[in-house]
Formats: structure tokens, sequence, C-alpha cells
């Protein structure tokens, strides 16, 4: 077999089937690694995130209901100085707030 022979017959296809082999492992390697760093992670977002809101809600929701007692009292003690129709229609409000609040915007009202 002749220099230019063995080029055509065993160098050149042994280089081309060599990238097509590396280009092709790269290639599912890559796929992989986007799906497990980029696309796994997006498909899991929602649910992190309702986790982290009731986290949140958790931690923050006896802060609002100690504001929203401390605003109640306030209330009562200020309530001599508006008479008692005032008074009740403050008490009234203040609890249909809080009521709403708690329901929120689609709670079924009794």
């Amino acid at each position: 077999m002749q220099f230019p022979e063995i080029i055509w017959y065993v160098i050149l296809p042994t280089a081309v089937l060599s990238s097509v082999l590396t280009g092709t492992l790269v290639y599912l390697l890559a796929l992989k690694l986007y799906y497990d760093k980029i696309e796994k992670p997006i498909d899991n977002l929602p649910d992190r995130i309702s986790i982290k809101v009731e986290e949140a809600g958790d931690r923050l929701l006896p802060r609002f209901e100690e504001k929203v007692k401390q605003g109640f009292l306030r209330a009562l003690k200020e309530s001599p100085k508006l008479g008692p129709e005032m008074t009740v229609g403050v008490i009234e409000s203040a609890l249909k707030g809080v009521d709403q609040i708690f329901r929120g915007p689609g709670g079924s009202q009794s």
C-alpha cells in the first residue's frame, strides 16, 4: 500500500469517524448538562416558589396578627372618645376587614 492510499483508506476515515463520535458525545453530554442544570430547575420553579411563599407567610403571620391585635386594642381604648354608635361602627368595620383578609378575595360569606 502506498502512502496516498493509506491517507484515503485509513487515516481519513479514522479521522472522520473519530470527529463524528466526539461531536456526538459532546452534543449528548451538553444536552444532559443542559437538562440537569437549566431545564430541571425551571420545571421545579413553581413548587420552589410556593414553598418559599408559604415559609414567608408562616414567618410573617405572627407579626401581622400582633399588629392587628395592637390596632384593635388601640381602637377600643380610643372608643370612649368616639361615642357608642361610632365605636360599634369602628369595631364592625375592623372585624370585617380582618375577616376579609383571612378569607381572601374569593372567600365565601356566611
